[in-house]
């Protein structure tokens, strides 16, 4: 009789490793030749920037266009506080013009000039104290 032996299962071939497809690159690549700018090495052509450098232009070109936003957003701010600055100096300057005239409108003499238009007149003797003694 035949003795049992354990076969060894025969090994897979390994597939083949797959080219990294690019689906944003496809896609505008329908719109833009970039495969003449951007590409692979291929024998016989001369030698093209690989597609995997692109995402870094991108992620370089994202940065920049942020770094130009944080700039204009700054100078606007600036803008903004100098025209606030302005405000607030025109107010100060009205507030300080206003409180002037309240504080030489409460003095005596002009109070006694409106009051004259009245037909009031100015006490000029001076008032008299009243003293009461107390009786125990």
């Amino acid at each position: 009789m035949a003795e049992n032996k354990k076969r060894q299962k025969p090994i897979p071939p390994k597939p083949p490793k797959r080219k990294r497809e690019y689906s944003l690159f496809n896609w505008l690549n329908k719109f833009l030749p970039l495969d003449k700018v951007f590409g692979e090495k291929l024998p016989g052509q001369e030698e093209r920037l690989p597609v995997k450098y692109f995402y870094y232009f991108g992620w370089v070109v994202i940065l920049l266009v942020a770094y130009e936003r944080i700039g204009f957003q700054s100078e606007e701010y600036v803008r903004k506080s100098i025209k606030l600055k302005k405000e607030v100096d025109d107010l100060k300057a009205e507030y300080t013009s206003i409180h002037a005239e309240y504080e030489r409108a409460g003095k005596q003499s002009v109070v006694v000039e409106k009051v004259q238009a009245e037909g009031l007149v100015e006490n000029l003797t001076p008032p008299k104290k009243i003293i009461l003694k107390e009786e125990d």
